[in-house]
């Protein structure tokens, strides 16, 4: 046998025994390393996944702005068209209620003091004289201011009742004192507003009054006594009224 042979064989395979040792560490190393990517793709998978989730929803949200912004500009060419066309409605109620203001007006004051009256954008009232000057409505006289709120009250009734044509009745028109600061001339005049009422449709007014002249012309009436020394009222009313 030869020795040195034997010597180099076991050399050999101590050599080898080291190699495998190394390359056993190394083998575990590396498997160490492959679970480490391994978790690593997995997260990046689990990423790339929620990215694609991110686009898709992105591009949801997308199409919902475009039609997003594609309804604003729809709500303002309403909301313009809207606001013309309060406007244009508001201008043609104030046209028409000044026109019935004065009418009204001119059918219950018996001077020839006043022009026309107008209405502003904003119900505001102005009187013009037969001279052309013009007048605050504070500043007239009260009679004269009587007679121009019974006229616009009167006047915006028949505003509501010509805005619902083809409706219920409208509710009773009541006037409470309306006689208040006007001389008997004006106070006749009263009865006239109330026919005037009468023919567009009003089925019923109602006139608080102490006046004579109002009392009687009216249709039907409601007396209301207060008992002396007493806080009750009593109550009667002209034959064949209907409460």
């Amino acid at each position: 046998v030869d020795e040195d042979a034997i010597e180099q064989a076991r050399q050999q395979v101590d050599e080898t025994a080291t190699k495998l040792s190394s390359l056993e560490t190394k083998i575990d190393d590396l498997e160490d390393q492959q679970a480490s990517l391994q978790n690593k793709k997995g997260s990046i998978t689990q990423e790339i996944q929620t990215l694609n989730e991110y686009r898709t929803r992105q591009s949801s949200l997308k199409d919902q702005v475009e039609a997003l912004d594609s309804l604003y500009d729809e709500v303002e060419d309403y909301q313009q068209m809207y606001s013309t066309l309060r406007a244009d409605l508001r201008q043609r109620n104030v046209a028409h209620l000044e026109k019935l203001v004065n009418e009204i007006f001119d059918l219950i004051y018996q001077n020839d003091a006043y022009d026309r009256i107008e209405l502003d954008g904003s119900y505001q009232a102005t009187f013009y004289e037969k001279s052309g000057n013009k007048l605050d409505p504070g500043k007239l006289s009260g009679g004269e201011s009587a007679l121009f709120n019974l006229s616009l009250r009167c006047a915006i009734y028949q505003l509501l009742i010509e805005g619902v044509e083809g409706t219920p009745p409208m509710p009773p028109l009541i006037l409470d004192e309306p006689t208040a600061h006007l001389d008997d001339g004006h106070i006749s005049k009263v009865s006239a507003v109330v026919e005037r009422m009468r023919n567009i449709g009003v089925e019923q007014t109602i006139v608080v009054s102490h006046t004579e002249t109002i009392i009687d012309s009216a249709d039907q009436r409601i007396e209301v006594a207060q008992r002396p020394a007493a806080n009750r009222s009593d109550v009667s009313t002209s034959s064949g009224l209907l409460i």
